[in-house]
Formats: C-alpha cells, structure tokens, sequence
C-alpha cells in the first residue's frame, strides 16, 4: 500500500498487519516511501520501529545477523533522536531508546536511564524494570570478564610499533558490499600481539551516505576528523590502531589494547563534546589471537598486490610522468626454464611480449626454488594494472612460478 495524505489511517492499520506477520522489510521500505515533507513524528516512530523489529527479531522471526541489525539499531537511533523534543515525554519513546541501546554491543549503560524513564511514565508496563534489571546483569557479567582479562594482561611499557598504512577496496566481511579498508600492514609481523589481547571496536553511523553506502566528499572529510580523535585517544593508552573499514553507512575504527579501562569515557566524552550528532557503538571484546586482524582487515594476495600497484603509480606520478599508455614491464620467477618457457607460449597469445630471461641456477646470492626469471612486457594504461596483474599471478601459478612485480619508463 502506498501512503498519501488522505489514507493515514489505513495506511498505519497496513503498518500493524505486517508488524503482526513480521515482515519488517515490507514495513520499512512502506514507510521510507513516504516524502520527507510528510514524515511527522508518527511516521518517524513507527519507522524506527520497524528498524529495531528488523534488527531483533528479523523477518518471519528468523533473527537477523548483528552485523547488518547494528546498523538499523543505529539508525532508529538516528531518528528518534530527531524527534526527541516531540517523544521524550513519551512513554513509548523511551522505550524504543531503552532498546535500541539494550541490543547494541556493550550499550547497556545507556539503555537503563530511558527504560527507567519509560517506568515513570507508564507503571504498569513491567517490561520496563526488566529491561533495566536484564542491562544490569549483562553490565555485571562483562565488568567480570573485563577484571579476569585485565588481570592476565603483562604489565609492560608500550611496544614499537611500525607503520605501513595501505588502503584498498574489497567486499568486506560477510556483507558482500563494497568497502574500503585502510590498514596497518607493519602489524603482520608485530611480535607481541599477546600483551594486547582486547579488540577495541567503534562503529559510526553515517548522517549521508551514497547509494553504495560510502559518505558523502564533505561528510568523508569530516568523518576523517572522528578518526584522527580516536587515533590519539588509542595513542595516549599505549596501545594501536589496526585499521578502519568504511561500508554499510557506517566506519568501523579498530585498534588492539593492554586492557579496555579508560576507553569507555573517553571516547563517550570526546563523541558527546565533539560529534554529538552521530549515533555509535563502542566494543571491547577478548581477541589475543587477533582474528579480525589477520583474516578481515589484512588483505589477501591479490588486495595486497592492488596495494603495491597504487603505490607505484602514485611513485610514477610523483616524477611528473604524463601517465599515457605505454609498455608495462614484468617480472615472474620459475621453477625451471620448461615452466618459464610454457608460461611465455601462453601469454604471448593474449599480446605479450618477451623482454628479457636469465635462468640463475648458477648464481648463490638468488632463491634456489625460483631460478627462471622471465620479463614480459604488454601495453596498456594504468588504470588496468590490477586486472593485468591478477591475470598474470594466477597464469603463473599453473606453471609453478610466481608474480615479482611491474615497472615501466617514465614518460613525461
């Protein structure tokens, strides 16, 4: 059913059915087709509604994934705060609040000031003193598991930390949308993960996001600001920030701590007095194996090799090259010159040509498993380096060799 001034009432009866039949995404995509000009706090209740019924209970009662219920938590969030003058009286309010906050990660606390609030306002409704009493119980048991962690953590002055920041676009996690990641590549190696077992997890919601849920240029400026406070918050515990996933109108900022104490107020406070207009989530969560890390922000073998390409090209450009098409040269490795030769045959199909080859089995000072080295040379532009090279590492693994890099001639 479609909305119009004239049909309200029966529209909002519309609303209820598919409330009652949980099917929360019928009723969401209903009431955001209503006109921004015609959204009056009912309108913005019941959508927030239909977030909060998405996000916990989830179609047909099958619950929905905490990765993809976060963010419509956040965005009820959003909304109810734009109506807070016309709804903080209400009972109803508060109790969309108290809930909003009780499903967040690590929200609890916040979630108890609206659901005592939703009491005062509506006695008899005793879900309201649950809700508190259930925060309080969650709010205690992670309290324990925070002071048994704390106390395993080794006392010790912060490590160095080195820095190789990369960025690169992918499908993230398990949304299957686009993101972008920026990344401490250095934290690969770093040799004491074990003394920084918490994972600090802060995720933000956008006020604008475009179509593929990145921000908007001006909100992408602004947001960087929100980064850089979390970064020297991070900075002043001692501890490091991993890297920063931008996807799903939200920014998520990760970092590894000694311990979570401190984190909570201070980015409460840095978030109440510099971004109050943005809804978040703040997590701490055990992690010494640094899962996240390792199998979510650090790319895998074709992200990486796009990481060194737009090094390379911004290397290029930097020497004041035109960046016109031209021969790009590269360099495999092989196991035997039979292999190298095959490969060759291969790729000269599809318009590449032979630059050069050395097989150095003779030679000490080079890798004995990869003796052949072949230089093949192809033209293109650079804005298909990436296509051009993932192509040529695959190819050369069916003939027991391996991808060492591209270059070319500056050409200004």
């Amino acid at each position: 059913m479609k909305w119009n001034s004239e049909n309200r009432e029966e529209f909002f009866a519309y609303i209820e059915k598919l409330t009652d039949e949980d099917k929360y995404t019928e009723c969401m995509t209903a009431l955001e087709s209503i006109p921004m000009e015609e959204r009056d706090y009912q309108v913005w209740y019941q959508l927030a509604r239909a977030y909060q019924n998405f996000a916990i209970i989830g179609n047909d009662d099958k619950g929905t994934p905490s990765f993809i219920g976060d963010k419509f938590l956040l965005k009820s969030i959003d909304i109810l705060n734009s109506v807070r003058d016309e709804g903080k009286d209400k009972a109803e309010w508060n109790m969309r609040m108290a809930y909003a906050y009780q499903y967040l990660t690590h929200e609890e606390e916040k979630a108890i000031p609206y659901a005592l609030r939703w009491a005062e306002l509506d006695p008899e409704d005793k879900d309201a003193l649950e809700v508190v009493k259930e925060c309080k119980e969650e709010i205690e048991k992670r309290e324990c598991r925070a002071n048994a962690g704390t106390e395993k953590v080794i006392d010790q002055e912060t490590a160095e930390i080195d820095e190789d920041w990369g960025v690169y676009l992918c499908n993230a996690f398990a949304y299957d949308l686009p993101a972008v990641i920026r990344v401490n590549l250095a934290l690969r190696d770093f040799e004491h993960t074990a003394n920084y077992p918490k994972r600090l997890h802060l995720q933000i919601l956008y006020k604008n996001a475009d179509d593929s849920g990145f921000p908007t240029r001006e909100e992408g400026e602004y947001v960087y600001s929100i980064e850089d406070a979390v970064e020297e918050i991070v900075e002043q515990h001692g501890d490091m920030l991993a890297g920063v996933v931008k996807c799903d109108e939200r920014v998520r900022i990760f970092a590894y701590t000694k311990n979570e104490l401190g984190y909570y107020d201070a980015i409460s406070k840095m978030m109440s007095e510099k971004f109050p207009e943005y809804a978040y989530t703040l997590a701490v969560v055990e992690e010494p194996d640094w899962e996240l890390y390792f199998q979510a922000l650090y790319p895998d073998r074709y992200e990486y090799q796009s990481i060194m390409n737009m090094r390379l090209i911004e290397n290029i450009k930097s020497d004041g090259d035109s960046m016109v098409p031209r021969v790009l040269e590269h360099c495999l490795l092989f196991k035997t010159e039979e292999n190298g030769e095959a490969f060759l045959a291969k790729v000269m199909e599809d318009g590449f040509i032979k630059l050069s080859s050395e097989n150095q089995s003779d030679n000490e000072d080079i890798d004995k498993e990869y003796p052949y080295v072949l230089v093949i040379g192809g033209e293109d532009a650079f804005e298909n380096i990436d296509e051009i090279v993932w192509y040529l590492m695959d190819l050369a693994e069916e003939f027991d060799g391996e991808y060492s890099g591209w270059g070319c001639h500056i050409v200004k």
